[in-house]
Parts: structure tokens; sequence; C-alpha cells
């Protein structure tokens, strides 16, 4: 319920920007979305993903997971302040520019800096909710938040200005941070959480993260934040957004899947990451049966795409379903990759990890240069579809003693 009601909630945020902005509206979304992620996915795939795996770890002391909170508190906040430094003193304009035409810099960051700050204490916090596998409790935050972020995307859109309505994007999600604080009230009994000092042993043990969600961001969220870039002074913003209807689409059930995985798949590997017989049929079975339903979901969304295009967006962005195609088909081997990317991740390979993103974001650079000009927006679809058939190669090659023994 948790990962369908963030799926709606994309999906309607999605909706309203279409309607009231256009495509206009759907490329700017996505920008900002990507800019936010610059943020957020360091502590979310890093620090967040080791509380996760400690926590869930049956044999880890009680003082050690406290430490490991602490530490990841802590490393949180120096992120933060690092990866606002680099970007508003290096590249302000080029980051920053498109969001502030209402706005000046200043009067922007006022608003965005609290509510990216809210944001990361708020998957600290589920990252020790999920540990515990309390999906219950997981869904009432969870869906507590979207309707909170909803409302205030609906409100804000509705008075016109394309700034506030992107800065309501983070307030929205701001505000699930409450939602996470008063279960932490509720269950104060059960889970104690201190802001004691950090230390060594856990900052080795989150820094290994912290490394593969580095290239995760240099590699993914950074490239597509250059690339969409690009697009847009290339093609300008209307085109591009026909191209970014199609990807949020993907956004919004590939969020499904990585709510799912991040709620079920990979709190249960970390619990078996000592028991590996029993790892490697839990992972096998879970990759069998999300192929099937993959396929089924794809074939029906690639059947139906002009129709859901202009029932998710607005009138028009059927226009896009030319993009589908390409698109689908990569989505396959990216939910797939997926899984085995949480696999090395589970078992901390970080170098394989990292290797394994600089090839697939080789291959996708270098065939949005080869395409761009024979292929024109459909070479942004087609690159994707390689990008992540090398990636789940590679992954596969990578975790083939595992999956093969």
């Amino acid at each position: 319920m948790a990962v369908v009601f963030r799926a709606i909630g994309g999906l309607t945020i999605n909706k309203l920007f279409a309607v009231f902005f256009g495509t206009n509206g759907i490329t700017l979304l996505s920008h900002f979305q990507n800019l936010t992620s610059l943020f957020t996915l360091l502590p979310s795939e890093g620090i967040n993903r080791a509380v996760m795996k400690h926590w869930s770890d049956p044999k880890a002391s009680e003082a050690s997971k406290h430490k490991l909170w602490q530490t990841g508190f802590w490393i949180s906040n120096l992120i933060f302040i690092v990866v606002f430094a680099m970007l508003y003193f290096w590249w302000k304009d080029y980051f920053f520019g498109r969001f502030v035409e209402h706005y000046s810099v200043g009067q922007f960051l006022t608003i965005f800096l609290p509510a990216i700050f809210l944001m990361l204490m708020t998957g600290l916090l589920n990252s020790v909710i999920l540990s515990f596998r309390d999906v219950k409790g997981y869904a009432l935050v969870s869906i507590s938040g979207i309707l909170l972020l909803v409302a205030v995307v609906f409100w804000s859109v509705n008075l016109g200005n394309l700034d506030q309505a992107l800065l309501s994007f983070v307030v929205g999600y701001a505000l699930m941070f409450f939602c996470s604080l008063i279960y932490f009230i509720l269950n104060r009994n059960k889970i104690k959480l201190s802001i004691g000092f950090p230390d060594s042993a856990s900052l080795k043990k989150i820094s290994q993260f912290v490394l593969m969600a580095i290239s995760s961001i240099v590699f993914g969220k950074l490239l597509d934040f250059m690339v969409r870039d690009y697009v847009i002074e290339l093609y300008g913003l209307d085109r591009t957004g026909l191209w970014q209807s199609v990807t949020k689409m993907s956004s919004s059930y590939l969020l499904v899947f990585s709510g799912t995985v991040g709620v079920v798949y990979y709190p249960k590997m970390a619990s078996l990451i000592h028991d590996e017989a029993a790892l490697r049929s839990y992972v096998l079975k879970v990759m069998g049966f999300v192929a099937f339903v993959t396929v089924i979901c794809l074939g029906i969304y690639y059947l139906n795409s002009e129709f859901l295009l202009n029932l998710f967006f607005a009138k028009g962005f059927d226009r896009a379903a030319y993009l589908v195609r390409f698109q689908a088909i990569g989505d396959f081997f990216c939910i797939l990759s997926y899984l085995l990317a949480y696999l090395l991740s589970a078992r901390v390979q970080t170098i394989k990890y990292i290797v394994a993103q600089l090839f697939s974001a080789l291959i996708y650079v270098t065939l949005v240069y080869l395409l761009m000009g024979r292929f024109n927006l459909e070479a942004l679809t087609l690159a994707y579809l390689w990008r992540y058939i090398g990636f789940f190669l590679i992954l596969i090659l990578f975790n083939r003693k595992f999956l093969f023994k």
C-alpha cells in the first residue's frame, strides 16, 4: 500500500504539472527532482542503506546499532553542507538558474535548503523503521506523508507560479519528517535514538556504502541532469517535455518497484547475508517472479501507451508514444539490474558496484553522442535501452559465482 500510494502520488503530481504548466512544467519538474536527488541520493543510497543493513543484522549489538545511527546523522549533515557548497559556489547558475524566474536565488534557497534537510532526516528515521521490517508502521508513515505532499502541491499549482509549484514539491516531502517523528514518539519505549558522537568503526562501515552511492550520483543522477540540460538547449522545453513524460512514467512504476525492494527485499537480504544458500534461493525466486510480472505490466503499458500518456499527463502527450518502445525494454533490464545491484550492495562489494555503474554510464553517453543526430529524441531511449542491457550483463558477470553455484 505504501509504495502504491507513492506511485499514485507521483502520478498525481505529474498530472497537476502537465495540466497547469504543460510540457514545459514536466521538463522543469524532472529537472528539479533531479536537483533534489543530488542532495538526497548519497545519504539515501549510502548512509541509510548502511543503517538498514546493520540494524537488520541479528548479530549486531544494540550499542553498535546506535553508534552507527549517530555516525550516520553527522555524515548526512556533512554531505548536505558539502554538496550545497559545491553546487552553489562553483555552479550556482547551472544548477539553480532554471528554477528562479520569479524569485532570487537567495529566496529560493531559503525554502529549498530547510526542506532538503528535513527530507534527509526523514530518510534516516525511515531506515530504522524498515530495519525492524515494521511494514505496517512504514506504510502509515508513507501514506500520511504522500497525502500531505499531494495536498501541498495541489494548493501551490493552483496559484499559477511555476517556481512556487516546484518548491512545494520539496516542502511537501519535508512535511513527511513530522509523520516519521510521530512514529518514533509513539514507539519511544521500543526504539531509543540519540544524537551522540560518530565513531571510527561505524564510519568504516558507512564509508563503503557512501562510495557506492557516490558512483550512483556521478554516473546516474548527475549524468542525467547534464544530459537533460543538453537536450533542453538542443530541442527546447516543449520537445524535451515529451521525452520527460515517458521517463517520468518509467520513474512512477520504478518507484513502486524500488519502494518494494527497499521495504521488503533489501532488509530480507541483509538478514540472510550469513546464510549464502538461503540468500541465493531467495534472490533467484524474487528475480523470476519480478521478471514475469514486469513483462506483463510493460506489455500492457506499451500496447496502451497513447491512452496512458494522455491519462496521466494531459491531452497532447500521446505525441510521445513513439518513444515508449525502447524505454519499456530498457525498464525491464533496469528492474532486473536493481535486484542484482542490491545484491552487490548487501554483500558490500564496493569496487564491482562502482565499475558496473561506470560501464553503464559510458554506454549511455557514447550512444547519446553517436545517435542523437540520426534518431533525435529516440536516441535517448535507445541509449537508455542499451545502457541497462549492459548494466544487467556486467552485474550477471560480477554475481556469476554466487548465482550459479
